[in-house]
């Protein structure tokens, strides 16, 4: 079946927007990781730096989402991965927002390592994919040198604490049978870098799957920023970051995603203005909202992308509101940037070799 016909078929496929398989709901899950994102920002709340909240908070936000596949022992590894990436995708975004150039060349090179980092695994690359996630949203607001690095750093923290709680988590799920199980072999430091340079070495170029896959994400994500940068959008970075979150290695996916990332954009932008709204009942009443809408998010996250992107979106507008862009500023060009973005993205997926 054409690539064509893949498209047409999922837009006329609209039933499964609200189907969450429940064997695939993880409450308990969702609860733990939004207490990993809501400590920070009530921290940051309570003693009246909000900025030094939500930026922790966006570390250790992405961060969960690496912890969501694999094995359980390795899941601390795929989020502290996630935040050191982060931090550093942070740290040139807020330092190169306000030269495009430069900005789209990074955000190319970001997203191209996000891409070839898939071919070590699936879990590797959910963390690697936050990296150009960060970088984008840092542009938001352009630092200085020292402002970056300390942006960087309040990121890092939330996405090492999100780390140590997931490493708690998975201490305490072992049983008597892991325990008493023989240890599985570790590589030594020599064999883990060879691997590591010979994955990368057989995926650069064009030769493999991944290696395709990288190009077309890299290419996607500076098209994007730039189509939003010639249109005059007001927040551009939404464009570029819905195109990396929503291009895949397979189309039929990306076609998915790519609905469910707008739709779901459009009705989280709904939610959050509600959730604003708590802000009049005090700090305590919007944080209750926010975190509800998170650990909702996490919740549904591998049940429904739809609706995880709608929680999501209403959680990222209280984050916005708080770091000052009010949420009717941000209403219009959210979605005008997520409906190029996700358009573009899926123009992009069609460009398969045969």
């Amino acid at each position: 079946m054409s690539t064509y016909s893949e498209t047409v078929r999922e837009l006329r496929s609209p039933g499964r927007i609200a189907q969450a398989p429940r064997s695939a709901l993880a409450p308990i899950r969702g609860v733990r990781l939004a207490f990993g994102v809501m400590l920070p920002l009530a921290l940051g709340v309570c003693l009246g730096r909000y900025d030094y909240g939500v930026y922790a908070a966006l570390g250790a936000l992405p961060s969960g989402f690496a912890a969501m596949l694999g094995e359980g022992r390795k899941k601390p590894t795929a989020v502290a991965l996630a935040s050191v990436g982060m931090a550093w995708g942070t740290f040139v975004g807020a330092l190169d927002a306000n030269t495009p150039a430069l900005l789209v060349l990074f955000i190319a090179a970001f997203a191209y390592a996000a891409g070839i980092a898939g071919a070590f695994s699936d879990r590797v690359a959910i963390a690697a994919l936050q990296w150009p996630g960060a970088l984008l949203i840092a542009t938001s607001t352009p630092d200085t040198p020292r402002q970056a690095a300390a942006r960087a750093g309040f990121v890092l923290v939330g996405g090492l604490f999100q780390a140590a709680l997931v490493a708690l988590a998975v201490h305490a799920e072992r049983t008597d049978i892991d325990a008493a199980s023989a240890p599985l072999p570790r590589r030594s430091a020599r064999e883990f870098a060879a691997h590591l340079a010979t994955t990368i070495r057989a995926h650069v170029g064009l030769s493999t799957h991944h290696g395709q896959h990288a190009l077309r994400l890299a290419v996607t994500a500076a098209i994007a920023q730039s189509a939003a940068l010639l249109l005059g959008l007001a927040h551009p970075y939404w464009a570029a970051l819905t195109a990396v979150l929503v291009l895949k290695t397979e189309h039929v996916l990306t076609v998915r995603r790519a609905l469910d990332r707008i739709g779901g954009t459009a009705v989280g932008i709904l939610l959050g203005l509600p959730l604003v709204a708590l802000a009049h009942f005090g700090p305590a009443a919007l944080l209750i909202g926010a975190g509800v809408a998170i650990t909702l998010g996490y919740t549904v996250f591998s049940a429904n992308y739809f609706l995880y992107s709608v929680f999501l979106t209403g959680f990222v507008v209280v984050l916005l509101d708080l770091l000052g862009f009010g949420a009717g500023q941000t209403v219009v060009p959210r979605l005008l940037a997520t409906l190029l973005g996700g358009t573009i993205a899926l123009v992009a997926s069609h460009a398969r070799p045969s």
